[in-house]
C-alpha cells in the first residue's frame, strides 16, 4: 500500500488520451466510451496483478485485453448495425434535432469525472476518507452539470429555433448523474481486477439501450429515441457497477485529501480537451474552406482509420503501460519493441490494403458523391496506423511520470493538423489530407524518440521493428492495387485482390525477417501455455 500511495505522488500528472473521447457532433448515435486509448483506471488493475507468482501476471493481462477487445468488437458490430437502421426509422430531420444537442453534452462528458476514476483505482480502498470525499464530490459534478445541461437546452432551442431541442437535452442531462455515480464502483472493480464485468456493465448498457431506441423510434419517439439510448445505456453501466461494487460512503468531505489526485486528473482532463478542441476547429476550418458537403465527406474518412486504428492500438498500449509501472528499463525497451513489432505486423496490411480497395467500395456501397472521401481515406490510413504505432511510447511515458510530456507532444500534433488545412484553399481536399500526413509523420517521429530522451527504449530497435511490415504491406496494397484497379467496384474482383495482396504480404515478409517470425510465434506459443 505504501508504494501504491508514494508511486501516486510521485505519477503526479498521468494522461489518459484516448479512453473516453465523446462522441463526435458528426456522429448520430452515440458510442460511449469506444475508444480506442484503454483507460488507466483499467490499466491500473492490470498492474495489480503484476505481483502474482510469474506467469499468472501475463495470464491476468491476457484475459484483460480479450474482454475489453470482445466488448469493442460487439459495440462495433452493434454501432455498424444501429446507424443504418436508425437513420431508416427516423430521417434526417430528426437526427438533425439530435445533431444540435450532441456536442454540448460530449464536451461536459469529458468532464464528467474530472479524471478521478483513473487515479482513485489506485488508492486503497481502506482510505475511507478520501474515498467517500471522492463520492460526494463527483456526485455534485454529476448535479451541477445535469443542471448546466438542462439549462443549456432551453437556451439552445431558442437560438435554433428548434423547441424540442430542450427535450432532448434535459433528457441527455440525466445521464451525467449516471456517469458519475459509476465513477467509485468502477476504480474499484479495476483495482479488484474485475475487468469482465466492467465490460459486462458495457455491454449491458449497449444492447437494452439500443434495444430501447428501436423500440421507441418505431413508436414515433423521433430524436428522443436517440436521447434515450444514451441515457439507459449510462443508466445499465451504472447500475450493475453499483450492484456490484457500491460501498456506502461516510460523512465525511475533505477535498484536501484529493490533492493527488485532483492533479492526476487535470492531467487526463487536459488532454481530452485539447483532441476534442483540435478536432473542432480542424473540421471548423475545413468547412469554411470547402463547405458542409466536403466537411462531411472529411469527416467521414477521418473517423474510419481512427477507429480501426485504435481499436487494435488500445489493448496492447495498456499492455505497455502495466508492464512499465513495475518492470526494469531493459526489460521494458525489449517488450516496447516487440510490441511495436507486433502492432505494425497487425496494422501494416489492413491500413494499405483498405487504401487499395476502399475507393471501389465505397463507390459501390454510397454511390459517387462519396468519391472525394474514399480518396481522401485512402490517404490517410496509412499515417493514422503509422501513429497508433508510435503512439504505444506513450504507455512508457505516462509510466515514468512524464505525461505532460505526452500531453504536449499531442498538442504539437493537433497544432499541425490545423496548420495543415488551413491552406485548403491552395492545396484543395486531398493536398489538406497529405498535410495530415505529414502532421502525423511528424508526431510519430517524436513519439519514437522520446522514450530514449528519458533512458527507456532506444529508437533504432523500434523503426528496424516497423521496417520489414510497413514494405511488406506496401507490396501487399501495390498487388491488391494492380489486380483490382480494372474493376474497382466488383466484389469478385476486390475478395481476389485482397487474397493476392495478403498473400504477397505474408511471402514479402518472410523473407524480410522470417527468422523473428518463428522466433515471435514461439514465444506465443509459450506464453498461452502459461
Amino acid at each position: 500500500m505504501k508504494e501504491e500511495n508514494e508511486h501516486l505522488r510521485d505519477q503526479g500528472a498521468a494522461s489518459d488520451l484516448d479512453r473516453a473521447l465523446p462522441p463526435e457532433a458528426a456522429v448520430p448515435l452515440p458510442e460511449p466510451a469506444a475508444q480506442p486509448m484503454p483507460d488507466p483506471a483499467v490499466i491500473a488493475a492490470q498492474v495489480q496483478g503484476s505481483a502474482q507468482p510469474p506467469g499468472s501476471g501475463f495470464r491476468t493481462l491476457a484475459v484483460n485485453v480479450l474482454a475489453g477487445g470482445g466488448a469493442n468488437l460487439v459495440k462495433i458490430s452493434l454501432q455498424l448495425v444501429m446507424l443504418p437502421l436508425m437513420a431508416h426509422l427516423l430521417g434526417p430531420a430528426e437526427f438533425g434535432v439530435y445533431a444540435l444537442a450532441l456536442p454540448t453534452v460530449a464536451f461536459f462528458m469529458t468532464l464528467a469525472d474530472g479524471g478521478l476514476g483513473a487515479s482513485l483505482a489506485r488508492e486503497p480502498t481502506q482510505s475511507r476518507e478520501i474515498w467517500s470525499t471522492a463520492f460526494w464530490l463527483v456526485l455534485m459534478v454529476g448535479a451541477g452539470l445535469t443542471l448546466i445541461v438542462a439549462g443549456w437546452g432551453v437556451i439552445l432551442a431558442q437560438l435554433s429555433r428548434e423547441p424540442r431541442v430542450a427535450d432532448v437535452m434535459g433528457l441527455l442531462s440525466v445521464s451525467f448523474l449516471f456517469v458519475t455515480v459509476s465513477v467509485l464502483p468502477y476504480a474499484r472493480l479495476t483495482r479488484e481486477r474485475r475487468l469482465a464485468a466492467i465490460s459486462g456493465a458495457d455491454l449491458a448498457g449497449n444492447l437494452i439501450g439500443a434495444a430501447v431506441a428501436v423500440m421507441l423510434a418505431l413508436g414515433g419517439a423521433g430524436a428522443m429515441s436517440l436521447a434515450a439510448q444514451y441515457v439507459i445505456l449510462y443508466l445499465v453501466r451504472g447500475s450493475v457497477l453499483n450492484l456490484l461494487a457500491f460501498v456506502r460512503p461516510s460523512l465525511v468531505f475533505r477535498p484536501a485529501m484529493l490533492k493527488a489526485h485532483v492533479s492526476t486528473g487535470s492531467a487526463l482532463v487536459a488532454s481530452r480537451l485539447v483532441d476534442f478542441a483540435g478536432r473542432l476547429v480542424e473540421n471548423l476550418v475545413f468547412g469554411r474552406n470547402f463547405g458542409p458537403a466536403a466537411l462531411g465527406t472529411f469527416t467521414f474518412a477521418n473517423q474510419v482509420p481512427r477507429f480501426v486504428c485504435e481499436a487494435a492500438s488500445g489493448p496492447l498500449w495498456g499492455a505497455l503501460y502495466a508492464h512499465a509501472l513495475r518492470e526494469d528499463d531493459a526489460h521494458l525497451a525489449r517488450l516496447h519493441a516487440k510490441l511495436v513489432h507486433i502492432l505494425s505486423l497487425l496494422l501494416a496490411p489492413v491500413a494499405f490494403l483498405t487504401a487499395a480497395v476502399v475507393p471501389g467500395l465505397i463507390l459501390r456501397i454510397l454511390g459517387p458523391a462519396w468519391s472525394d472521401a474514399a480518396t481522401i481515406l485512402s490517404i490517410l490510413i496509412p499515417f493514422y496506423a503509422l501513429n497508433a504505432v508510435a503512439h504505444q511510447s506513450g504507455a512508457l511515458l505516462l509510466a515514468k511520470g512524464s505525461g505532460w510530456t505526452l500531453f504536449r507532444l499531442s498538442l504539437l500534433l493537433v497544432v499541425a493538423r490545423v496548420a495543415a488545412v488551413l491552406p485548403g484553399p491552395w492545396l484543395g481536399p486531398f493536398g489538406v489530407a497529405w498535410g495530415i500526413g505529414v502532421a502525423q509523420v511528424l508526431f510519430a517521429g517524436l513519439m519514437l524518440r522520446a522514450p530514449g530522451r528519458i533512458g527507456l527504449s532506444p529508437t533504432g530497435p523500434l523503426l528496424r521493428g516497423m521496417l520489414a511490415p510497413t514494405l511488406a504491406g506496401i507490396a501487399a496494397g501495390l498487388a491488391c492495387h494492380v489486380i483490382v484497379q480494372g474493376a474497382p467496384t466488383e466484389i469478385p474482383r476486390i475478395a481476389l485482390g485482397l487474397v493476392a495482396g495478403l498473400a504477397g504480404y505474408l511471402v514479402v515478409l518472410f523473407l524480410l525477417e522470417g527468422s523473428r517470425l518463428r522466433e515471435d510465434l514461439g514465444g506465443l506459443r509459450r506464453l498461452m501455455r502459461r
